[in-house]
């Protein structure tokens, strides 16, 4: 067996894979019969299912695996993909034609797009797209949040039979508990008491600190482009006393900041500051949202700002 590593800079970053994947020797196909199977992409291989009931995840935004390719076979196919995989899969860069001319074609029986902060969309023949909210969670851990989405979805839909619609819903509860808790268990009285998230377009946000070290500079890039990549707009601010409109949503980077000019920050804005350092001082800012984590303050930041009318 050869070992394979995912290291990642911060859990909205992507792997870096080691050996690279075009060079991971590939083993022997396994072979599963059931009911009820969830399929995952591999890096070292592949999986050749049969089923009655089958969920594939390719987990591959560049080159997924078409699901029968490999002579997998299932009475009703659901596939699981964020926007990315689905249209590299389908070819389409629209999601909902890819999606479609996917069931009209026979590949699939039921679509679920994931979208990060915007939810989910459930695609089936004959029935118009259904929107899952995303829920709230106090803490952001994004790490596995892909494979307890499919796995909780499998067994609703797959084993449980419900429809996908609701297996989606419990699939994006299931999750919101995860990221509070990820070395819990996750108990199903627990999904129920998950509060929704509404999908709205929010305004831009700015993400304001001290960028006079190239580290500094670093954090603000790379917050901004979490929450594009997250699809919201973002704008760097290195002077924090720019900020002056009351309302503003803002991600404020603590790094290299004074107390004084967080204060004026925290009176001004409502946003969330990032402070990785743990500074007793700010405490007195708490009624605009302080964080220690990056990936929470960026999902924080993206949940609670204003929304455009």
């Amino acid at each position: 067996m050869q070992d394979i590593v995912f290291a990642y800079f911060h859990p909205l970053s992507d792997p870096f894979i080691e050996p690279r994947p075009g060079a991971i020797k590939q083993c022997q196909p396994i072979d599963v019969d059931g009911r009820s199977v969830l399929r995952f992409g591999m890096l070292e291989g592949t999986a050749r299912v049969r089923g009655d009931r089958v969920v594939y995840d390719p987990q591959s935004p560049r080159s997924p695996e078409p699901f029968s390719v490999n002579g997998s076979t299932a009475r009703e196919l659901a596939l699981v993909m964020n926007r990315e995989e689905l249209q590299a899969y389908s070819g389409n860069d629209d999601v909902g034609d890819g999606a479609y001319r996917l069931l009209a074609s026979k590949g699939a029986d039921v679509i679920v797009v994931k979208q990060g902060i915007q939810g989910a969309l459930v695609f089936a023949n004959g029935m118009s797209p259904s929107e899952v909210p995303i829920y709230r969670s106090a803490k952001i851990f994004k790490i596995g949040t892909g494979d307890v989405f499919s796995g909780v979805f499998a067994h609703y839909w797959a084993s449980a039979w419900y429809s996908p619609q609701e297996a989606a819903d419990k699939a994006s509860r299931a999750v919101s508990v995860y990221c509070d808790k990820p070395t819990d268990p996750i108990d199903e009285s627990t999904l129920l008491v998950a509060h929704p998230l509404a999908n709205l377009r929010h305004e831009m946000i700015e993400v304001v600190g001290a960028g006079n070290t190239i580290g500094r500079r670093y954090t603000l890039q790379e917050a901004a482009f979490c929450i594009r990549k997250l699809g919201m707009e973002a704008r760097i601010v290195e002077d924090p006393m720019m900020i002056g409109e009351t309302g503003k949503a803002v991600l404020v980077i603590a790094d290299g900041l004074s107390d004084e000019t967080l204060l004026h920050l925290a009176k001004r804005t409502s946003g969330v500051i990032l402070d990785e350092e743990g500074r007793p001082p700010l405490s007195f800012c708490a009624g605009a949202g302080v964080s220690n984590d990056f990936a929470s303050a960026i999902y924080q930041v993206c949940l609670n700002a204003p929304k455009l009318n």
